[in-house]
């Protein structure tokens, strides 16, 4: 399960990273607390589908485009 949740956390910082963004901006843009941005990019929280809804949309892209390589 590790193995997921870091490709999806690896994915949420590249596009993160891709956007010019703080952990801190992209926490304050999708309502969730900085430190659980932190724990989802370090592959240590196991995502909701709801969160990665809300990922994507901060992101402005499909959730999709956060499990590639899975």
């Amino acid at each position: 399960m590790q193995g997921i949740q870091r490709t999806v956390g690896a994915q949420v910082r590249s596009l993160r990273k891709q956007k010019g963004w703080s952990q801190d901006v992209f926490a304050d843009r999708s309502g969730l607390h900085r430190a659980h941005i932190g724990e989802i990019e370090r592959g240590e929280s196991n995502v909701t589908l709801q969160t990665l809804k809300i990922l994507a949309d901060t992101l402005e892209c499909r959730i999709i485009d956060l499990v590639k390589g899975l």
